[in-house]
């Protein structure tokens, strides 16, 4: 499994738990799947815990699918990882 499908994987997870739905369509929209504001708070809180990045209240309104939380988690993620190999080079 490489990192992407790993990333993918547990967001899925990560979302379906939070949301109490035994799985999620990535391109579903997630006010579908009875997303509030204080759960996607409390959803970000925990992709930046689970991830290690910072996802700000302006990125985190403009995510409206778990395909687009995805992409974002897998850009910070893959950018925190560079940035970590530069620091030790």
């Amino acid at each position: 499994m490489n990192v992407s499908d790993a990333i993918d994987e547990r967001v899925r997870a990560l979302f379906s738990r939070g949301l109490h739905v035994a799985e999620i369509d990535v391109d579903t929209p997630l006010l579908d799947y009875g997303l509030d504001s204080v759960r996607s708070v409390e959803l970000v809180i925990e992709l930046e815990r689970e991830f290690g990045i910072t996802i700000s209240d302006e990125e985190a309104a403009t995510l409206h699918t778990t395909r687009e939380v995805i992409a974002c988690v897998s850009a910070k993620a893959t950018h925190k990882r560079r940035a970590g190999a530069g620091a030790r080079a």
